[in-house]
């Protein structure tokens, strides 16, 4: 079996000790809690996240692997809906603003086109499709998500929010009701000074999330 991760930096590994993100050709850590899980069940590990992608880029590299029609367990970490991704190049090479940035494009994006509603129904929207892939295609698959504003209700909320919202809970866990970030700080793990767990967090996070895997 072949254990695929997607996601951005907390699937990648990124601040690990063998993260690899500055390489020509970046390769991600060996150590974060889904390549543990593939260890530990003596499974092969390909990791296909990348540090700093939003929900769109993640879906595409989901889609183009259920095409694949290769057997794998899927592990996906969606991350912070106010990314926003787009393609630039012959190529077409993702890139993505994220709030943090301070170039005049990350700054004109936020101030004029951004908005709470537009990340919600667009990062649902993402999860719902690759969850409708992925049991099309018989691959089974465990989902975390790191922003709690995916399930938020009192404000940006329509019909088509609700109904996204209640289609993809049932398929959707975390850590012990909270995000990767907040629950290694409420266990007392390191975290580094971009806020990314470090290597006993994800050791204990392994064990948790392999009881999960039901294959």
């Amino acid at each position: 079996m072949i254990l695929k991760s997607f996601g951005c930096s907390f699937i990648f590994g990124t601040d690990l000790h063998d993260d690899g993100r500055n390489l020509r050709v970046p390769t991600a850590s060996n150590h974060t809690w889904p390549a543990l899980i593939a260890k530990k069940r003596s499974w092969d590990y390909r990791c296909h996240a990348r540090g700093g992608a939003g929900n769109t880029q993640i879906l595409e590299r989901v889609l183009t692997h259920a095409a694949l029609n290769e057997p794998a367990f899927f592990v996906i970490g969606w991350t912070w809906i106010d990314r926003f991704d787009y393609t630039h190049g012959e190529r077409d090479f993702w890139a993505t603003v994220m709030p943090v940035d301070t170039d005049e494009k990350s700054r004109i994006y936020y101030r004029d086109l951004h908005s709470q509603f537009r990340d919600k129904f667009t990062s649902l929207c993402a999860i719902k499709t690759a969850i409708d892939a992925l049991k099309q295609h018989n691959l089974p698959f465990l989902m975390t998500y790191m922003d709690d504003l995916l399930f938020e209700t009192e404000w940006h909320t329509t019909p088509a929010i609700a109904y996204l919202q209640n289609y993809i809970r049932p398929y959707v866990t975390n850590f012990n009701g909270v995000n990767f970030v907040e629950w290694s700080r409420s266990q007392g793990f390191e975290i580094s000074s971009t806020m990314h767990p470090l290597e006993p967090a994800h050791a204990a996070a392994a064990e948790l999330m392999n009881a999960q895997v039901k294959l």
